[in-house]
């Protein structure tokens, strides 16, 4: 789902912002240091998605952790296509932000992980 927004009324740090969202632990750096009050819509979509997608992150790379683990490397494989899905997902995301859009990603974006 796709929702292009004022792209006037954004400047060029909240759009900055939103790209710093998708880049793993880099979501912290918006999270932390952005004041709740100070944060538009726009912010807090893409850092209810970036958060969204690190804790997915997190969750893929200790399961992928255990599974190599116990069954020797078989399911390293599958876990790293997971992980590249992941990676396209964050790249795709950059784009729909620079381009001063709010993109919804699939089933992860319905659910809100974390509240803003």
């Amino acid at each position: 789902m796709v929702n292009k927004t004022e792209s006037k009324g954004l400047t060029s740090d909240e759009t900055m912002t939103a790209i710093l969202s998708y880049l793993g632990i880099l979501v912290l750096i918006p999270l932390f240091a952005i004041d709740a009050k100070k944060r538009n819509d726009f912010i807090k979509y893409h850092l209810q998605q970036g958060l969204n997608l690190f804790i997915l992150e997190i969750i893929i790379w200790v399961i992928g952790f255990i599974l190599t683990l116990i069954t020797l490397g078989i399911f390293g494989y599958i876990m790293y296509l997971i992980w590249l899905a992941v990676v396209i997902l964050s790249i795709i995301a950059i784009i729909k932000a620079m381009n001063k859009e709010k993109w919804e990603f699939p089933l992860l974006g319905k659910i809100k992980m974390v509240k803003l």
